[in-house]
């Protein structure tokens, strides 16, 4: 699939998670790597599937999983809280726009933006997977 998709529907988080898996691919985790992630919406809707908006990622022996949508109590190793306005703001900017990193700093510093836990090796396959995403997003 590699038409556009509206930011913050069930079909979206599913592209997400897509766009991760492959840049996971490209990166190859470490075998052993075993750590979770959840990227929820502080002010999450429902999704379809009885969720709230958001993605968790599972990484267990370098094969990562995902699946579209988290619990509104969900933990993980690392736990990523953003607004949809700026998640929406971020989906729409590329990585190599100077904007991007100053509305990224912007974010954390006013609180709408949280990140608890350390990304660690998932950091990098999460920045290749960002272009990707901007690239399907409406």
């Amino acid at each position: 699939m590699t038409g556009k998709l509206p930011q913050g529907s069930l079909a979206w988080f599913d592209m997400v998670g897509d766009e991760i898996v492959k840049a996971a691919a490209q990166l190859e985790l470490p075998l052993g790597l075993r750590m979770s992630i959840i990227e929820r919406y502080i002010d999450a809707a429902e999704l379809e599937n009885g969720f709230c908006q958001g993605l968790r990622i599972d990484v267990d022996d370098g094969a990562l999983a995902y699946r579209t949508g988290v619990g509104a109590d969900e933990t993980a190793d690392v736990v990523i809280e953003v607004t949809g306005p700026t998640a929406r703001r971020l989906n729409l900017l590329f990585s190599a726009d100077p904007i991007y990193r100053r509305t990224l700093a912007e974010a954390v510093a006013r609180g709408e933006l949280r990140v608890s836990g350390d990304l660690g090796p998932l950091a990098p396959i999460l920045d290749m997977a960002h272009d990707g995403i901007v690239r399907r997003t409406i």
